[in-house]
Formats: structure tokens, sequence, C-alpha cells
């Protein structure tokens, strides 16, 4: 495990798409939060700017500032970082090389598992810095109420980067991965749930699409939004935790599956 990581760093080190997502990453997760600062009078139900800072809310707008970091950076980062090595043929050279198409597989496999553990530390480092220096009374019943954030945040960021990953193996082309992927997101999801689930059948499973379990983990923090979508279809606007943690890994697990089968049964 331990070369496979190594041999993929010195890979991705010097890769510009990987240094500038990484910074970008590491310096909009806090300050798109501390924005905040400049706004005193905000509308319902915020009631104010305070609550982005303190703990517990700090784990809430953090951590939704970080799903869209995460999906536009790492998701991305994970289908660069496959399409590039097939245009150049790297991933030929590898295998040609000695290693073999499994271990080439676990090295990406490995890579996505590193990046979204190290993505959700530096969550939690922001989240208890920016929660410590903003809130009155430090209470630590307060500072943990929604610490399992944290874990739901490396799932949130490994099911974008699972993603992105499939994709990458499956097109092989940077641009037209680049184009599914947030076509896919941000359209053709949201096209099948709404006007096409929804209007069939009623019912909360249109919430088990695997992006839409993705952003669950980690939702926008205004429940009270969801208010009168509960009153008019009898069932909530989100997944429940429990919920969109198993319906991701289950996704996740079909997604490598698949990048896994395209390695080992395809032409190089």
């Amino acid at each position: 495990m331990l070369y496979l990581l190594r041999l993929e760093w010195k890979k991705i080190r010097k890769l510009t798409s990987f240094r500038l997502f990484s910074v970008c990453y590491l310096i909009l997760l806090p300050a798109i939060l501390l924005t905040g600062l400049r706004f005193d009078e905000l509308p319902p139900p915020i009631n104010s700017n305070e609550v982005f800072f303190m703990f517990p809310t700090v784990w809430q707008y953090l951590g939704y500032i970080g799903n869209w970091l995460c999906f536009f950076f790492f998701g991305f980062l994970s289908i660069v970082v496959v399409t590039t090595e097939h245009s150049y043929r790297t991933m030929r050279q590898n295998i040609i090389t000695g290693l073999s198409r499994q271990q080439y597989f676990l090295s990406k496999f490995y890579l996505i598992v590193v990046v979204s553990l190290l993505a959700a530390l530096y969550y939690a480092l922001c989240g208890f810095t920016i929660g410590y220096l903003n809130t009155e009374a430090i209470y630590w019943h307060k500072v943990w109420q929604h610490a399992d954030y944290i874990p739901r945040y490396f799932l949130m960021c490994f099911g974008y980067m699972s993603f992105g990953l499939f994709l990458g193996f499956m097109i092989r082309r940077t641009g037209i991965a680049l184009f599914l992927y947030l076509a896919y997101i941000m359209f053709i999801e949201l096209i099948l749930r709404w006007g096409v689930h929804l209007q069939i059948v009623e019912h909360r499973s249109m919430h088990f699409y695997p992006m839409n379990a993705v952003e669950d983990l980690v939702a926008l923090p205004f429940l009270e939004m969801a208010d009168e979508f509960t009153s008019k279809y009898g069932f909530s606007i989100y997944l429940q935790p429990w919920e969109a943690s198993i319906t991701v890994l289950v996704y996740s697990a079909l997604f490598l599956y698949l990048a896994y089968w395209r390695v080992t049964r395809s032409d190089l």
C-alpha cells in the first residue's frame, strides 16, 4: 500500500491541476465561511451571522461549503489523475514496467481514500479553530454535538471521488469525463429526480440517487425550508444521515467495481 501511494505521489506532486485544486481547497474552505463576518443583517431563518462560526453550528455551515468544494476540486482531481495518465500512456508504461492491473487500480483507490481523509481532517481542524475562536463559552457537549459531520464529510468526499474515478476509467477523455461529471450532478440527476421520478412516483425513493445521497451527507443547514415540501408530499426533503451513508457506500462500491472491471478487462 505504501509503495503504491509513494508511486502515486511521485506522479501527482508536479501535476498543475493537483497543486491548483489543493491550494484552492485549503484557502477557500475557511475563507468562504469567514466572509460571513461582513454580513450584519441576514434574512430568516438566520438571525445572526454568529451561527456561522460558533459551536455547534459551525460544523454544519463549514461542511456545506466543503460539500461544494469537494464536489468541484476533488471530483475533478479524481478524473484528471486517470485521464491524463491514459492520454500520456503512463498507465501502459506502469503495466509494462511491473505493476499489475490490480495494483494500478489499487493505487488510484488508495489515493482517493487518502485525499478524502486529509480533506476531512482539514475540515475538522478548520471547524475546531473557527469554533473555538468565536464561541464565548466552550462546552464540550456543544463542541461535539455535530462532530458526526467529520466522518460524514470523509464519506461525502470519497463519494464524489469514487464517481469521478469511475467516469475517468470509463471514458478516458478528460474533457468529456469532466463535462459528464458536471452535467450529471448539476442537471441530469435533478431532471431524473424532480422531472421524471417525482412526477411518476411521489415517494421518498427519489432521494436515493447516488449524488443526492452524497450531498445529503452534509446538506444545506436550513432545515426549516423543508417544511412545505414535507407537508405536501409526506416525506422529508433529505435522507437521514444513516440512510445517506449506507447509500453512498453501496454506490461507491458499485462505481469502484465497474472502474476495476474496466481496468482489468479493457485494452490499455
